[in-house]
């Protein structure tokens, strides 16, 4: 049986926006296999944020920025 305090807070979480919509994850993380640059700079700025997704995302942002960096430098130096 639910009572009015269940049902307020399942409307809350229903009316909340996520911190980080699925379009946006996704055009980052293409941003970042093309240009690492930008993973590296946006994970960085929601890593700096106090909402746990928000950190959650930006970490992932980063590392995936630091491995495409890590990737395209080994990438070109082989093409030596």
């Amino acid at each position: 049986m639910k009572t009015i305090i269940d049902e307020k807070n399942e409307n809350a979480s229903d009316n909340e926006k996520p911190v980080v919509s699925g379009g946006q994850n996704i055009a980052i993380i293409i941003g970042t296999i093309l240009f690492p640059v930008i993973g590296i700079a946006m994970g960085y700025t929601f890593y700096r944020k106090d909402n746990p997704a928000a950190k959650k995302a930006g970490r992932n942002w980063l590392i995936l920025g630091i491995l495409m960096f890590i990737i395209n430098i080994s990438f070109v130096s082989t093409m030596k």
